[in-house]
């Protein structure tokens, strides 16, 4: 029980995390660099759920082209509402990985992995399984820059630029 109880109590690090990855991609043009040094590019992709903050609300389903700049999303954000879900694309040296990553729990799902240059059996396998470890190391490193930022002094200056953000999305976005 104790187990369920710290998954319920931090839950909400991955959705704040995924709104991190949403802002820090605009922030610098889709280009990121991870603590090894490697620059990736990072975009949210054709689907986006939102949910509220704190406690009971409506849930909005973004989708089709390039939700994340849409009037719905900055609506979204503007009431409160932070991703639980994205599907995103991250692109290194030529390669692309596209999956959906949830907050709750990080969850990868419908990972599409970079094409394999193998041509058979155990080579062909050893590739596919090397690439899905990278597409997870990137997300690891992403998320422990993600810490060490949140956990940070800093914390609360960053948390004034997402907000920054969020305003300057709602008031360039035009709402009909």
């Amino acid at each position: 029980m104790d187990r369920l109880l710290a998954i319920e109590q931090t839950r909400f690090l991955g959705r704040e995390f995924l709104l991190w990855l949403w802002f820090s991609s605009e922030e610098q043009n889709s280009t990121l660099t991870l603590n090894d040094g490697t620059e990736i590019e990072l975009f949210l992709d054709d689907r986006i759920v939102m949910e509220p903050v704190h406690g009971e609300g409506n849930r909005h389903q973004l989708s089709g082209q390039d939700p994340a700049t849409s009037p719905e999303a900055a609506v979204a954000l503007r009431m409160n509402k932070i991703p639980t879900e994205v599907k995103m694309k991250i692109v290194r040296q030529a390669q692309a990985w596209a999956f959906s990553l949830r907050g709750d729990d990080l969850q990868i799902r419908s990972l599409k992995i970079p094409d394999v240059l193998s041509d058979g059996g155990d080579e062909k396998v050893a590739e596919r399984i090397f690439l899905m470890e990278e597409v997870e190391t990137m997300l690891g490193a992403l998320w422990r820059s993600f810490l060490l930022e949140r956990t940070g002094e800093d914390w609360s200056q960053r948390l004034r630029e997402i907000q920054a953000w969020i305003d300057e999305k709602f008031h360039a976005t035009p709402i009909s």
